[in-house]
């Protein structure tokens, strides 16, 4: 069945469902009360009534205060970016300052990873319970002609049934030559409780576009002009770039929908249900130039232009069943059904596939005992090569005592494009027997009042895959996976200080990487102190924060970004590091109105340009940005 034909079945169903719901004998879900047809109040409820929920039940409440933790999130992502490198452009791609820690999932690592971090998947999408109508509008300057705005809007038709509905968009010319960004994301979620809580519907859709002018990076004599601090050169179009004639295109929908029905009475101390989570979602990723380069080498025969096409399409069925006991905690037993269908060169007739169906089934307990937190997930392939298997187990506390302590061993496929690729490049082309990666993880961290949060992660990665360069003169990607242990150690401190009306927001980490040769290469020191005064004035109507941001680490051979394959590769022939990023900021709330200007990366005119995202993408320079978010509800 066609899945447009799935979902005009499924709501028709429920719409079947609805208009029966006056009728005193027909109300199995409890549906009489999906509309709700009182009036609203005038009175603004308490802030806490406006709740947030993820996918795991997990539930807070708006915030709309001012802190400086909101200052570190207000930027294109709206997640802290500390362990992040921006490049020159907003919703241009990251280099990464730390090894990001794999998901506990069984499923193949994404592909295309240069928009991972933009990315919006199913763990980060939230279902809310609002009293009244709310909604939040964001919006930023950007480097160069355009804007970034975020609307959402989310409203309750009943106390049972809530929609929200969100769009991101963004578009952004930036400072160099065919360097364009541009971005929409659009959200639409419901969430519905049945009057007698024996039923529970979520449902979001969410459709994911990225596009991106590609340049190279800046090519040799570019470099040595940037560098040379000729005033000629401040404005950074007059810099030639490796090519003017590349675009990077992604796109993807996503349907996801999870139901449960409660088997016997709330009220009851043991309560056991079941449950369906399905998934489906398409991703498209379109590398495109009119004419080959130099750095890519030779088209195949017969091709006059550059038109890679890679068409993704997944489907999760996850029937599951879940127990909740007062004596033996949370349990869940999930059975998982997985297809995807993977297709390289699809505009080609020669284009190839991986498409297949495999299954694997999991357990989680969760227990409170004595005010900690205990938890033990374990997953299994059992039958397949490409979905993986998990055994984690961890315990943690919010008591006077702060800590979270964890172990686990992930193995799972590394993604798909290091297996199969296929592009108009001759040179672009593989098919490779890659290995799942193993990953052994041990974490520890402690919040202590005086000293502040304290964490540690110690991991052996066996299998670890990545791209490398065929000749370091051209661009051309190659698949490595190295079978030998990598052992790699995260450190890190943070810690806040307040001395009357000033603070100061600390932020350190130390890692090492113990490896036969240069595969994960990562700075050792990586620094983020922030000074800042905040006072309110205007009989306490204004709340205001100034102050500076300083950001640091030390010098390593970071990835460099390859467009063609929308990833990174490692590289030997140039280190970048070891100079500052001070921003100067000044933040005011009012009433629910929160104001944020920044000056970034002030210090670019005097300190030298030595400044680099990636060995060829230098960082941001000077620029001054302004943007608000504003919550109002009616």
């Amino acid at each position: 069945m066609k899945i447009k034909t799935f979902w005009f079945l499924y709501f028709s169903a429920l719409s079947i469902l609805f208009s029966q719901s006056n009728s005193k004998n027909i109300d199995i879900l409890g549906m009489s009360e999906l509309i709700d047809n009182k009036n609203d109040s005038l009175n603004l409820p308490d802030i806490k009534s406006y709740q947030i929920i993820d996918i795991k039940n997990d539930t807070i409440y708006l915030d709309t205060t001012l802190t400086i933790k909101k200052h570190h999130r207000f930027n294109y992502l709206r997640k802290d970016n500390f362990n992040l490198l921006k490049f020159s452009n907003i919703g241009q791609t990251y280099n990464e300052l730390t090894y990001s820690n794999d998901d506990l999932t069984i499923y193949p690592k994404m592909n295309f990873d240069s928009k991972k971090h933009a990315y919006i998947n199913s763990g980060e999408i939230y279902y809310y319970q609002v009293p009244t109508p709310l909604t939040e509008l964001l919006f930023k300057t950007v480097m160069k002609q355009g804007q970034h705005t975020d609307a959402f809007f989310t409203s309750n038709l009943s106390e049972k049934l809530n929609f929200s509905l969100a769009f991101k968009g963004l578009r952004s010319l930036g400072n160099y030559q065919n360097i364009l960004s541009g971005s929409k994301q659009f959200r639409f979620t419901t969430k519905y409780n049945s009057s007698n809580d024996k039923y529970n519907l979520r449902f979001h859709y969410v459709t994911q576009s990225f596009e991106n002018k590609e340049n190279g990076g800046l090519d040799d004599e570019s470099i040595i002009n940037f560098e040379s601090d000729d005033p000629l050169f401040n404005e950074r179009s007059k810099l030639s770039v490796k090519f003017e004639n590349a675009t990077n295109n992604f796109t993807s929908k996503r349907y996801f929908i999870n139901q449960e029905f409660l088997l016997n009475n709330k009220k009851s101390n043991n309560s056991i249900s079941i449950g369906h989570n399905f998934e489906y979602e398409t991703l498209k990723n379109i590398f495109e130039q009119s004419n080959a380069s130099e750095f890519y080498g030779d088209l195949i025969e017969g091709a006059s232009n550059v038109n890679d096409r890679t068409n993704i399409k997944t489907s999760k069925n996850e029937f599951y069943t879940f127990l909740n006991s007062n004596l033996l905690g949370k349990i869940k037993v999930i059975y998982t059904n997985y297809n995807y269908n993977y297709s390289v060169n699809v505009m080609s007739e020669t284009n190839k596939k991986i498409n297949e169906n495999e299954n694997a089934v999991s357990f989680k307990l969760n227990k409170n005992l004595f005010g900690h937190k205990f938890e033990f997930d374990f997953a299994k392939n059992l039958f397949g090569d490409r979905l993986g298997d998990f055994i984690a187990v961890n315990t943690s506390s919010e008591k006077k005592l702060k800590y979270d302590i964890g172990f686990s061993i992930i193995r799972k496929h590394p993604g798909l494009y290091y297996e199969l690729y296929q592009s108009n490049y001759s040179s672009l082309n593989w098919e490779t027997d890659v290995k799942k990666k193993l990953t052994t993880n041990l974490f520890f961290k402690i919040n202590l009042e005086s000293f502040g949060n304290i964490g540690f992660d110690i991991k052996k990665i066996t299998n670890y895959t990545f791209f490398s360069l065929e000749n370091q003169n051209n661009l051309i990607p190659k698949v490595n996976q190295i079978e030998t242990e990598l052992d790699y150690f995260y450190g890190s401190w943070e810690k806040e200080f307040k001395f009357g009306r000033f603070g100061l927001d600390n932020k350190l980490v130390y890692q090492n990487v113990n490896q036969s040769g240069d595969f994960l290469n990562l700075p050792n020191f990586i620094t983020r102190n922030t000074f800042y005064y905040s006072n309110k004035i205007l009989k306490g109507a204004l709340f205001f924060q100034t102050g500076l941001s300083v950001k640091y680490f030390s010098k390593f051979y970071a990835n460099e970004y390859n467009p063609a394959i929308s990833s990174f590769h490692i590289q030997k022939n140039k280190k970048i590091g070891k100079f500052p990023l001070i921003d100067f900021f000044a933040n005011a709330k009012i009433k629910q109105t929160r104001v944020f200007l920044k000056v970034e990366h002030f210090n670019s005119s005097f300190t030298g340009n030595d400044f680099y995202s990636s060995p060829t993408y230098p960082y941001r320079d000077f620029i001054v940005r302004f943007g608000l978010v504003w919550n109002f509800f009616n």
